[in-house]
């Protein structure tokens, strides 16, 4: 019988996947299991961990974790499985894959092989969060140095909050030359806005707008000052400073629904970027990956009845979109994923932590060693698509369809969405979604709604008060926070868990899912 250490720990080094910050960090091992996290003093992060790279060894040793295939609840044997999958791919035009978060490169690749050997013509992804437009700015790596040598930083939302590992570099630029420069651009009052030389707090969902007017570009026959609440004078002054600055950046992270159209956004990114020579830097939780078209293109399939299963790669869909797959009710949908969830056929998949392969960071890319070994019975993908046999190899990289706007009418549009009046009927908020890593998948925190103080005195609402919130998707109970972050009207929260994304509208653009600022009401339990 083998003698217990209770002493014996290993270290096994491995990146964080949980954002494109991409930091180091050491996963702790005793003779039972995962004990810890362990933090390693070199890499991007300087040995330093958000709550997220801190929750690794929870996440790894969760007791959700989904180790068998599972059918609508019931176990599911991986004989059964790959014969119903084997027999659904023998007819690839009634099927499409999709994929989202929680894959590596290698796999991505893997993905497009099986695709190509199968057949299936219809590949798309599933990952709806508006950050997705930002992984064109990942292409060139960054460096903490871009911020030492910065005269001047412009942020939209909010880094400190998304992707605390910046905050670091950014407060310590801000603070070594009184000349440095840092503009933020948010709707709320933000963890970085309160570190900011400029806060340009604009009105829900005019980001856009105030960029293109940054770099004073002509959108159309607009009032921005009126749309946006800020002074003509304060943005040509800052457009004009950030220009004339020798060195600066752009820096970028941005929640789920927080924004109404993340590609006009992204739009006016790249005008700012060309105006002002200055490069953008986006702080994503997943760079993602393309398919050959969009996943509404899926959707007019199913609803044709063209399109009868659906595979689905990463860890998000449908459990996350729950709004969107109410529109799939049709199809039969096999899904991947690394927590037990009731409903569809899951497949047990191995994280990213626990894999060998390649993510793309900020820093460029990195390799994760799989040295971390999954659960029993989950597996990566690679070893999943192996399963079906002479499938598995390396697909080349897919491109989604150029699109061409109309920047003009598109900024007509989102105007016409930011000052469209409300009912008079009842009291109805502005739902908008926020993203703090200490919120990271419920794991820690619940979400709580923030409230702003005179709307909760009309209502009757306290601080900690549970509160009911209802959209025309469905509706959840919350604490409240009541705070001066958010204004009269206007609602916020972390999206974070199924229950809260599953609250958000959103519209179908080009055959792009974009998710919304969203109307809801609310009001004191009981």
């Amino acid at each position: 019988m083998k003698k217990i250490d209770p002493t014996f720990t290993t270290v096994k080094k491995t990146v964080c996947p949980f954002c494109s910050f991409g930091c180091e960090l050491g996963v702790v091992f005793d003779e039972f299991g995962v004990k810890g996290v362990e933090y390693i003093k070199e890499g991007s992060s300087e040995g330093r961990l958000c709550p997220r790279g801190s929750a690794a060894a929870l996440y790894l040793n969760h007791p959700k974790r989904l180790s068998m295939p599972m059918k609508n609840g019931k176990v599911l044997e991986w004989s059964k499985l790959i014969k119903d999958l084997k027999k659904i791919i023998g007819a690839p035009k009634n099927v499409a894959v999709t994929f989202d978060r929680n894959i590596t490169i290698e796999e991505y690749e893997s993905i497009i092989s099986f695709c190509n050997k199968t057949g299936i013509e219809n590949i798309a992804s599933t990952y709806f969060e508006p950050e997705i437009f930002l992984k064109k700015f990942l292409n060139k790596p960054f460096s903490l140095d871009e911020i030492d040598n910065a005269q001047m930083i412009i942020v939209l939302g909010d880094p400190f909050s998304q992707a605390p590992m910046i905050s670091k570099a950014l407060i310590n630029w801000k603070l070594r030359d009184r000349k440095n420069r840092l503009v933020v651009i948010d709707t709320i009052n933000s963890h970085t806005a309160g570190f900011a030389n400029d806060f340009l707090k604009g009105t829900v969902g005019t980001e856009p707008i105030l960029l293109f007017s940054l770099a004073q570009e002509n959108i159309g026959n607009i009032d921005i000052p009126a749309i946006t609440n800020i002074a003509e004078s304060k943005i040509t002054e800052i457009s004009k400073s950030f220009k004339q600055a020798e060195n600066g950046l752009i820096i970028v992270s941005l929640p789920f629904a927080h924004t109404y159209d993340p590609l006009l956004l992204t739009q006016g990114l790249v005008k700012l970027s060309t105006f002002s020579n200055k490069k953008v830097v986006p702080l994503v939780e997943f760079a993602g990956f393309e398919g050959n078209q969009y996943f509404g293109s899926i959707m007019s399939l199913v609803k044709k009845k063209k399109i009868k299963h659906l595979i689905n790669f990463g860890e998000l869909f449908p459990f996350y979109y729950a709004q969107v797959a109410k529109n799939l009710k049709a199809l039969n949908i096999y899904s991947t994923s690394t927590i037990k969830y009731n409903g569809y056929t899951t497949i047990p998949a191995a994280l990213n932590l626990e894999k060998e392969g390649t993510i793309l960071t900020n820093f460029g890319k990195k390799k994760l060693d799989g040295n971390i070994k999954p659960p029993s019975g989950a597996k990566t993908i690679s070893e999943i698509l192996a399963l079906f046999q002479e499938m598995s190899g390396k697909g080349k990289r897919l491109d989604m369809p150029e699109l061409k706007i109309n920047i003009k009418e598109r900024a007509k549009k989102l105007v016409e969405k930011c000052t469209t009046p409300k009912t008079k009927k009842k009291k109805i908020f502005k739902l908008i979604g926020e993203k703090i890593a200490y919120n990271f998948l419920g794991f820690f925190e619940k979400e709580i709604l923030k409230l702003n103080l005179h709307d909760a005195k009309e209502l009757g609402i306290k601080q900690n008060d549970i509160i009911s919130i209802k959209s025309k998707h469905g509706s959840i109970e919350l604490a409240a926070k009541l705070t001066k972050d958010v204004e009269k009207g206007i609602v916020s929260i972390p999206a974070e868990t199924p229950e809260v994304k599953s609250l958000f509208d959103f519209d179908i653009d080009n055959n792009i899912i974009n998710f919304i600022p969203t109307e809801v009401e609310i009001w004191r339990r009981g």
